[in-house]
């Protein structure tokens, strides 16, 4: 069947022609043929980074505000890591809404949504400079996040020194612990006996909250990098869209001109 449009001027889609020359067999479609053509909609590869991100920040909220509870009870000291609990609000906030702002331009940017959003030149040049842009904004938090993952293995490593390192004082009797030697500067140096049990055990017991603070690091640092991957994608995809429409342009001046000869 003659369809009136000229190929080099417009691109059909299959469906489209399909439900308007052939509107029974368009619905005739099976439940499975509905679901992966609303299935095809959803922009996969930024959603799954998004809930990646989503799990790691709350992860590391929970156990930083845990860990850090845990710790000024461990020290005796209410003034330790002070300044946690401001510090997550504006980086958890932040983050959220950098990787919603990174999931909606994936799914503007991944087809089919990219072709009615950027289908003219100026468009999808605006598109490639958005997404090269938020590419190297994801490299620089990506490295951030990894620099913070670094950052929060200390404490685990410093905690696991209680199940390997012998704390035996010099007179072999009692074990104890001085935090010069490790770098706290905290009101009470020393824990030595009981103080030393007790520091332990909730010492053994804090340790889980920063392991989990470490792992939702991993995992804001993995969905940046997911994030960068879905934006090189789209933007290998949009600029293939490009050249694609620039050479069907040219195409078609080239057959304009044909035809423009043969009449003369």
């Amino acid at each position: 069947m003659y369809i009136p449009c000229s190929f080099t001027r417009c691109e059909i889609d299959t469906k489209m022609a399909r439900e308007m020359y052939y509107p029974n067999e368009a619905r005739n479609e099976s439940c499975s043929e509905r679901f992966l053509h609303c299935l095809s909609q959803v922009p996969c590869g930024s959603l799954i980074a998004w809930i990646i991100l989503l799990v790691g920040l709350g992860g590391l909220t929970g156990g930083l505000l845990i860990g850090a509870q845990k710790s000024r009870d461990m020290l005796e000291n209410t003034e330790f890591l002070w300044f946690i609990e401001y510090t997550l609000i504006g980086v958890v906030v932040s983050m959220f809404v950098i990787g919603t702002l990174l999931l909606l331009v994936g799914h503007m940017s991944s087809e089919p949504t990219s072709r009615h959003v950027f289908q003219t030149t100026n468009k999808n040049m605006c598109a490639q400079g958005l997404n090269i842009f938020l590419m190297a904004f994801c490299y620089i938090l990506g490295f951030s996040w990894i620099v913070a993952s670094v950052v929060l293995a200390v404490p685990v490593y410093l905690l696991s020194l209680l199940y390997f390192a012998d704390f035996t004082a010099a007179n072999k009797t009692t074990k104890c612990v001085n935090l010069v030697h490790y770098g706290l500067d905290n009101p009470r140096q020393e824990f030595c006996g009981a103080d030393f049990q007790n520091f332990e055990r909730e010492g053994k017991q804090l340790i889980i909250s920063y392991i989990a603070a470490l792992i939702s690091a991993i995992l804001i640092a993995i969905s940046l990098v997911h994030f960068m991957i879905v934006i090189s994608a789209n933007l290998a995809y949009l600029r293939n869209s490009r050249i694609a429409t620039l050479n069907a342009y040219d195409d078609d001046g080239a057959n304009s001109k044909l035809v423009a000869d043969t009449t003369m």
